[in-house]
């Protein structure tokens, strides 16, 4: 089975007509998505998705990863140096982690474009 199987293991079947699947072409174009992505989210979120909201979704997973890789030498930190960081620097780090996961879900719940802007 490969990546694409294990991550989305449905498949759809869509009925349109030539206009139907020449304008939702068009659309996903411009949103910078495949065509099953875009029937996805705008199914999910009840509007079209844009490429602005394609940028923020990868702006939030970069931004995961750097609170992962953060919090990863926090734990090398700590296991090395028992003691070396305050229980306050990680309560910090907790928090700042927490706001970042909170940001992440607002993208994910298909929040409008403005208010994920106001939120990012």
């Amino acid at each position: 089975m490969g990546k694409r199987q294990k991550q989305y293991p449905k498949g759809a079947l869509v009925r349109l007509t030539n206009d139907e699947h020449m304008r939702l072409t068009s659309l996903a174009k411009k949103a910078g998505l495949s065509f099953s992505r875009f029937l996805v989210e705008s199914g999910l979120t009840g509007q079209a998705p844009t490429n602005e909201d394609r940028i923020q979704r990868e702006r939030a997973i970069l931004q995961l990863a750097r609170v992962g890789n953060n919090l990863n030498q926090i734990a090398r930190q700590l296991n090395a140096q028992r003691g070396a960081l305050g229980s306050r620097d990680i309560a910090e780090s907790l928090e700042e982690v927490q706001t970042a996961l909170e940001r992440i879900e607002v993208l994910w719940q298909g929040v409008g474009g403005e208010q994920r802007q106001s939120q990012l």
